[in-house]
């Protein structure tokens, strides 16, 4: 990486992984069009430069991911412990077990073979960002029926969360939606959502390092996660209440309508 890719990618992923419109997809977009990436490329380097906003959410999220680690020990003796955040350890152990369970062969059997660039990749992220948009405005918050997530909530967002290694396809999106059809307050379930992808990506950093389809480590990489942890950090809680507040649905449809009319063009 150069210092201005690394600062570009840096900004958009610090931005972009807060709003349900894809960080992968975007920074996949613009590392295709702009730095003549190939998509397979692209994706794995957006994994990486999901190091710094998984250290902000860390961060931001410091209070419930300290109660949760206290907690372990006894969760681990008594996994029906009905302590406050008993719960919570549960739904994030069996949700990342279920995402890293699906999305192990779908890297391995798909990713890898997304070795092309151009257009076909523009196209290609483009569907999936359509496809984004439109799960996004047909899922609609309805009757909470429950405060907290159980096991099957789990199981179903984990599932949900699987398919986001495509770039279009947004993690927060997903899950969010997923947990949207199973009852859960909007708020609620998007704070659920971002306290599930820290994690699930750093499962997903851990996995493709050790099978080498991610191991970066000169002086713009690193850079490039210290941006991405400073803008991320410094606009999580803002840009959350955006997400709270607006629907992506249409600004994903844009987008991946936009990607495709360039390739046809």
């Amino acid at each position: 990486m150069q210092f201005i890719e690394a600062f570009v990618l840096a900004v958009v992923q610090g931005l972009t992984e807060w709003l349900p419109v894809s960080s992968e997809g975007v920074s996949s977009l613009v590392m295709i069009n702009f730095f003549g990436r190939s998509l397979n490329e692209a994706i794995y380097l957006s994994v990486w430069l999901h190091t710094g906003t998984l250290l902000a959410a860390t961060l931001y999220f410091r209070k419930d991911m300290a109660c949760m680690l206290r907690n372990l020990p006894a969760y681990i003796r008594n996994p029906n412990d009905k302590e406050d955040y008993s719960g919570l350890t549960r739904f994030l152990l069996v949700s990342t077990f279920t995402t890293a369970v699906i999305a192990a062969p779908l890297v391995v059997f798909f990713v890898d073979a997304l070795n092309f660039s151009g257009g076909a990749a523009m196209a290609f992220i483009g569907a999936l960002l359509i496809i984004t948009g439109l799960l996004q405005m047909l899922t609609k918050a309805g009757s909470v029926v429950s405060d907290s997530p159980r096991f099957s909530d789990a199981l179903f967002s984990g599932a949900a969360q699987a398919f986001s290694v495509f770039p279009g396809l947004s993690r927060s999106g997903l899950t969010v939606s997923a947990l949207l059809l199973r009852k859960h307050d909007p708020e609620y379930a998007l704070k659920l959502s971002f306290l599930m992808s820290i994690p699930a990506v750093f499962v997903a950093e851990v996995g493709l390092a050790a099978t080498g389809r991610i191991f970066i480590f000169d002086s713009f990489a690193l850079l490039a996660v210290l941006i991405s942890f400073a803008v991320g950090f410094l606009t999580l809680g803002s840009l959350l209440r955006i997400a709270q507040k607006i629907n992506f649905g249409y600004f994903c449809i844009f987008l991946g309508a936009l990607s495709l009319l360039a390739v046809l063009i």
